[in-house]
């Protein structure tokens, strides 16, 4: 009996032993977890101070002519660049773009652009903040030898005013013809001034030619024009070319009491620049009836085929229409087909990007489920006249990018920047 008694005591004893030290390995993994997490965190805080590509809020994907896959991010007051040549699996050493410091616009619409020629000229483009808030100048600069050296930036708005002018956008053709777009505050700054009131901004464009003119590169390198006035001051424009060279763009437009709608316009002569040049009157693309007094901070894309025909895709929150549509166009907008509702609405579907290549039609959007951001893609391979399930690629809990895609030859590859998480690419 009394032996009994001691055979428990003692299996009492062990049971707690066992309890204790389970209790206490437990803590030890929670804590080496909990180390683990807090050292990867300051270690990421540290790099932060440095130009690492993880600490990009946004990145802008562009593929050279030679095949190479650049990638440009800002970091404080520079701008930093990597090429891969192997379609971003890896990348070489980040190089800082060797001009002077200055502030630089980048976040969510508002990023710096890239675009190439075929003679090694690497061409960028960004919106530089000025002193007062919502103004900014759009700056240029320019290398002929692939990035080793940049020309010393210029600003491309010649009106001198103290005015918002930004979310640029640039095209240039294989001989170096520059077209870039942004919106312009010139003329509600000047209405400002004689107590009117206005509503939105305007779209302008810039057009030059740096390799052939062989002349100091300088504002007046670039004419202004204006395209159309009421554009939403805060969403990213879109443009391509179709097979005529032509320009087609693409933007949130203002129509009567603050509708926020898309309008596309394609400019009949790639060479249109001079101020007495007529432009035709833009095509209204959607029919959502959004009214917000305010930006929505979501633009469009647009993607022309070998055939002209246009394929575009958007974002709005209207009455008649809430989330992402897809729909294309024959005659450059004057008639669309009826537009697909792509992703989730429940699921906070936004922020479409398009690209087409040769029968397919590739999307890509973000989504979000409360606890993490998702990257989704649906395709079509019959030109966009039906589209497979879509299909999630990849998440992020460290906040998310506006995903784009880009395309060389027969490639299409999705990028999308995961800040504090890293830089993500694929070919779809």
């Amino acid at each position: 009996m009394v032996i009994g008694e001691i055979m428990k005591f003692y299996n009492s004893i062990l049971l707690n032993i066992s309890v204790i030290l389970t209790l206490l390995l437990t803590y030890s993994v929670a804590a080496a977890e909990h180390n683990h997490q807090a050292m990867a965190q300051q270690k990421l805080n540290n790099k932060c101070k440095t130009s690492d590509i993880n600490c990009a809020k946004t990145v802008t994907s562009a593929f050279a002519p030679n095949g190479d896959l650049w990638r440009l991010w800002s970091h404080k007051k520079n701008m930093y660049f990597q090429i891969s040549v192997d379609l971003g699996k890896t990348f070489s050493l980040a190089k800082r773009v060797l001009i002077p410091a200055e502030k630089i616009s980048s976040r969510n619409e508002n990023r710096p652009k890239i675009a190439f020629d075929n003679f090694n000229g690497v061409y960028l483009s960004w919106a530089m903040p000025r002193e007062k808030k919502y103004t900014a100048d759009v700056r240029f600069s320019y290398s002929s030898d692939y990035g080793q050296t940049f020309s010393m930036p210029i600003t491309v708005n010649n009106d001198k005013l103290l005015a918002g002018h930004s979310f640029n956008e640039i095209n240039v053709s294989g001989d170096g013809d520059i077209s870039i777009v942004w919106l312009d505050g010139r003329l509600s700054a000047e209405l400002k001034k004689q107590g009117k009131s206005t509503n939105g901004s305007a779209l302008y464009l810039a057009k030059g030619n740096i390799r052939k003119s062989g002349a100091v590169i300088e504002t007046s390198s670039f004419s202004n024009q204006q395209l159309a006035n009421n554009t939403c001051v805060c969403c990213r424009i879109a443009m391509d070319t179709n097979k005529q060279g032509e320009l087609a763009i693409f933007w949130r437009h203002i129509y009567g009491d603050n509708i926020r709608e898309f309008a596309l316009l394609t400019l009949p002569d790639k060479n249109v620049h001079q101020q007495n040049e007529t432009i035709p009157t833009p095509y209204q693309v959607s029919y959502d009836h959004w009214k917000i007094n305010g930006c929505p901070h979501q633009g469009g894309g647009i993607s022309i085929d070998e055939a002209d025909e246009y394929h575009l895709v958007w974002f709005n929150q209207g009455d008649n229409g809430k989330g992402i549509f897809y729909a294309s166009s024959t005659d450059q907008g004057k008639t669309l087909t009826k537009p697909l509702a792509i992703g989730k609405k429940s699921a906070q579907a936004s922020h479409p990007h398009i690209s087409q290549q040769g029968n397919n039609v590739d999307i890509v959007w973000t989504q979000y489920n409360g606890i993490e951001h998702q990257l989704w893609h649906q395709r079509s391979t019959d030109n966009g006249k039906s589209f497979s399930d879509s299909q999630m690629l990849t998440t992020s809990t460290t906040g998310a990018d506006r995903p784009f895609i880009i395309k060389n030859g027969k490639v299409t590859l999705v990028s999308w920047q995961r800040p504090k998480f890293g830089h993500w690419v694929k070919v779809l």
